[in-house]
């Protein structure tokens, strides 16, 4: 019997492992291993791929009878022998070396030498054992010793292909050539290549032992995936645990193989795939007023799975300091979010024998609830001390800052704490809020400590009813109550010209009881009942009712001040606080009509480029009524009689409730009609290479609306507003406009005479409509405003963007900030970005002159190569006459590596920022920077 044959086998060959019938390879009578090698070469003459799978306990050998014993059994007749066999094989189950089953396959041949129980594998060979799999151009698997060996081999050139991969679960190593013993799951691999986490590890010889533990030989780690990476930690020994972290003995880095005598005498790189607490290495440096510092250093926690926090801190020679406080939450399906909390301590005196400390504190907290049940918390605060913004660089992509909290030329700050609830079965939903709005510049803090509300959903009482009136008959029901305080302790502080101007407190602990004190109380309560009906087919009437209450908890009571001298003006009234509790109510009545009317062009040649122009107007006309809430039957207001300085009398109307948190009742009788009219205009275009038409909006909104007043003595018609809203460039371009336009006639009254002798003239709003002199009137106010991007590629990216931002893991206050500039995001494949918005506003008041304000900003970036990108973001004070804070930037994509430079060339933060560092988060600490802040530009700090 042959101890060798070659297989190139269609069909696949499974042995088992256990033991079960013996196996005969008898065709007849006396032909046995002979005919299996004569059928296994006809079939080697095709070359096709085999597939075999051995399951043979090493020790218990049985795939072929022994030779002395082949025709024994049947000579004699042992069937009784076969049986017990047949028997024992299950009963025993004897266990082997292999402990699972061995796949292999090769695409050349299989050769198996079962005297020296070998199996050879030549072309493409793969081989799974368990979840180890490998696959190389020639392997050896040898039973004997429990061991599988892979190599690549030589072609016609001399040139070697076909190198072993290796996989051990999620482990892959890419090798020149190895051995494995699958007995004791220890391996030796030459040159190979293993992905650990982020990084790669470059090996001559190594060692893997049963717990896939690496040990290295002439080892080389980096990050750059590429098969001649530009830089390298080179150490002669190193140990890798998958999933941890690798541990080096001394080490050295080298640059496009330059050695660099950057080293340590040790070195450990973490790789694992989940968080783990740790330190923050510190960027360093010196800044020409506070010294040397380091920035940023600190330590994480990785508490547990559902929070982490990082604390940092800044330290300088001089005396400046900054801590900073970032933490993350997660309560699986329940709830997540985000607290950012700094302080900062900047020394703005010249010696440190003459400190002058100047302390400023920023707050962000975010929370958003993960599911939709009936109840639901949230939170969205952004608080800082009113310098924080001044005397903080708080820029984004800065070296050394971990969290955009806000923009240097932020003005002004809000937040919003909410709890919300609705009564499942029932139309009733409470909601409470705590409120907070701050103005940088003025100081002034408003807070709604809570601002709460009970909303009843709609009603329909009459459903059921067969009218259609009835039906659609609705009430609901709205309670608002709020308890409002703010730090203005009013016109007690003099100009320098003597008038009086607001005094903004201080907001502290001190000052708090006096706050609430002064605070705005109130409760409103909204009642609003209509219905809606169709007449005459095509138009759509709706009536309704809305009653209106306010509770406040004291009153102003006015009166005349007889000390001083009579003159028109406030200053002849002074008015008292009456501490009770009063109520108010008012009520309007309302009706209104609209329709829509649809006017059509059709093209009526076939080969024109717009196939039909479409305009749709909606016109609407109402009706509303409410009496005159100031009458003093109603008691809302206190009319007081006064002399002018003429020594005429007049009457003056005074609210009790005049500037309180929820107003008070409407003054002057009105029966007014309300009219307006929309139009929306589209077209359809079929260009020469479109298949179908094409829907393009010329007009998204054209409105006129006005009212016109019955009652009034005077001035009857309102103003006319007009709004706009289009897309232009094929939608590259949203463009908004509005603008209010009065109807009436202003005259220049001379009233008197000036210095020079010239006259002087007031301007004088007169009961006359403009067009009766020729003109269409006045505008008193317009805007205008657009944004776009340039680029199509930019617009596409811009969105993804936009909703990558999104459904990231960022901090609310980043994510708002990424949101607003997006060119902080630098995309070499889009190679070019031209970001452009535009604000205009117009006023013109009766008494003064008019007054324009222009906004413009761009941003973008220009890709001078594949690698090279330079960015830029400005904007222009027209009112000032130049630039507001520009940045530019020039940015390097070194593969593995990249390198930025950031610029802010004049202004109040003038500064530059150097960064050179690898991109894997893995070693982001691994960098240099340069850094001069804009604090070093400042003399007298």
């Amino acid at each position: 019997m042959c101890g060798r044959f070659e297989i190139t086998l269609r069909k696949v060959v499974n042995f088992s492992q256990h033991a079960k019938y013996p196996l005969t390879l008898t065709i007849g009578k006396g032909i046995r291993t002979h005919s299996v090698i004569l059928s296994i070469a006809v079939f080697a003459l095709f070359q096709l791929p085999v597939l075999a799978q051995v399951e043979k306990p090493v020790k218990t050998p049985g795939i072929l009878p022994i030779k002395k014993d082949s025709l024994s059994p049947r000579a004699k007749g042992l069937a009784a022998d076969t049986s017990k066999i047949k028997k024992d094989s299950v009963k025993t189950k004897p266990k082997g070396d292999i402990e699972s089953t061995i796949i292999y396959s090769a695409e050349d041949s299989i050769i198996s030498e079962l005297g020296k129980k070998i199996v050879r594998l030549y072309g493409n060979a793969k081989v799974t054992y368990g979840q180890i799999k490998l696959d190389a151009e020639e392997i050896v698997i040898d039973y004997e010793t429990s061991t599988i060996t892979a190599s690549g081999k030589n072609d016609s050139l001399g040139r070697m292909f076909g190198f072993p991969i290796f996989k051990d679960g999620q482990s892959e190593y890419e090798t020149k050539g190895m051995v494995y013993n699958f007995k004791n799951k220890k391996a030796k691999i030459t040159q190979v290549v293993t992905k650990q986490s982020d990084g790669f590890m470059h090996g001559e010889t190594v060692f893997k032992n049963d717990k896939n533990e690496l040990f290295t030989i002439g080892n080389a780690y980096t990050t750059c995936d590429l098969a001649d990476p530009h830089y390298r930690i080179i150490s002669r020994k190193a140990k890798a645990i998958p999933g941890d972290k690798v541990i080096s003995g001394p080490f050295y880095m080298e640059f496009n193989h330059v050695p660099t005598p950057l080293g340590f005498a040790f070195g450990m790189f973490p790789s694992q795939r989940k968080s783990s607490s740790g330190i923050i290495v510190p960027a360093y440096g010196e800044e020409q007023v506070r010294g040397f510092f380091l920035r940023r250093g600190g330590y994480y926690f990785d508490i547990n799975d559902y929070v982490k926090l990082s604390l940092t801190g800044d330290l300088y020679s001089k005396g400046s300091s900054g801590i900073y406080l970032n933490t993350t939450y997660l309560s699986r399906y329940k709830y997540s979010g985000n607290v950012s909390f700094s302080f900062n301590s900047n020394n703005e005196g010249t010696q440190i024998e003459k400190p002058n400390i100047l302390k400023d504190f920023s707050l962000t907290w975010s929370h958003a609830p993960k599911t939709k049940g009936t109840a639901r918390f949230s939170a969205s605060v952004n608080a800082a001390t009113s310098t924080n913004s001044t005397n903080n660089y708080l820029g984004v992509a800065q070296a050394n800052t971990t969290s955009v909290q806000s923009s240097n030329t932020q003005q002004k700050a809000s937040s919003n704490v909410s709890f919300s609830k609705t009564f499942a079965g029932t139309p009733f939903a409470l909601a409470i809020n705590l409120r907070h709005n701050q103005d940088f510049k003025s100081r002034r803090i408003d807070l709604s400590l809570p601002d709460l509300s009970f909303n009843v959903n709609n009603i329909y009482p009459l459903k059921s009813s067969k009218a259609r009136i009835l039906q659609n008959l609705q009430f609901k029901y709205t309670m608002n109550a709020v308890n409002q305080i703010n730090n203005d302790l009013g016109q007690i502080a003099h100009n320098t010209d003597g008038t009086l101007r607001d005094s903004i407190g201080a907001f502290n602990g001190k000052n708090l009881p006096l706050y609430f004190k002064n605070a705005s109380k109130g409760v409103r309560h909204v009642i609003p009942i209509s219905t809606s009906f169709k007449m005459f087919k095509f138009y759509t009437f709706t009536a309704s009712a809305t009653y209106n209450e306010l509770w406040y908890f004291d009153k102003l009571v006015w009166g005349s001040d007889a000390t001083q001298n009579l003159t028109l003006g406030t200053q002849a009234v002074k008015k008292d606080t009456a501490h009770q509790f009063n109520r108010e109510s008012f009520y309007n009545l309302s009706i209104s009509a609209t329709t829509r009317i649809y006017g059509m062009y059709l093209a009526k040649s076939k080969t024109s480029k717009i196939r039909a122009v479409r305009h749709l107007v909606t016109p609407n006309i109402g009706f509303s009524y409410n009496p005159d809430f100031s009458d003093a039957k109603y008691g809302y207001y206190q009319h007081i009689g006064l002399t002018d300085a003429n020594g005429r009398p007049y009457v003056l109307a005074k609210s009790i409730h005049e500037g309180y948190v929820y107003g008070s009742s409407p003054t002057g009788k009105n029966e007014s009609m309300t009219f307006g009219i929309g139009n929306t205009l589209e077209m359809k275009v079929r260009g020469a290479k479109d298949t179908v038409d094409r829907k393009v909006s010329l007009l998204n909104n054209l409105a006129i609306n006005s009212s016109y007043n019955f009652l009034a003595d005077s001035f009857k018609l309102a103003p006319i507003s007009l709004s706009a809203n289009s897309n232009i460039l094929n939608n590259k371009i949203n463009v908004n406009a509005s603008g209010t336009l009065d109807p009436y006639q202003y005259w220049n009254v001379r009233n008197g005479i000036g210095a020079n002798d010239q006259p002087v003239y007031t301007v004088l709003r007169v009961s006359r409509y403009a067009w009766n002199a020729g003109n269409i009137g006045r505008i008193t106010s317009a805007s205008f405003a657009f944004s776009t991007n340039l680029s199509p590629k930019g617009q596409k990216k811009d969105a993804d963007t936009r909703d990558k931002i999104a459904k990231s893991n960022a901090t609310q206050a980043d994510k708002d900030y990424l949101l607003k500039h997006p060119e902080t995001y630098i995309d070499f494949n889009i190679p070019w970005n031209l970001r452009l918005s535009y604000n205009l506003s117009y006023a013109r008041p009766v008494v003064g002159a008019a007054t324009i304000t222009q906004a413009a900003t761009f941003s973008g970036d220009v890709s001078l190569s594949t690698k090279w990108k330079v960015t830029y973001n400005a904007g222009y004070d027209f009112k000032a006459g130049q630039f507001t804070q520009t940045n530019l930037g020039l940015n390097r994509d070194l593969h593995c590596w990249q390198m930025s430079l950031n610029w802010v060339p004049f202004g109040k933060f003038q500064s530059y920022t150097f960064s050179i560092g690898i991109k894997s988060a893995l070693l982001k600490d691994l960098k240099l920077n340069r850094t001069r802040s804009f604090i070093d530009s400042q003399q007298g700090f």
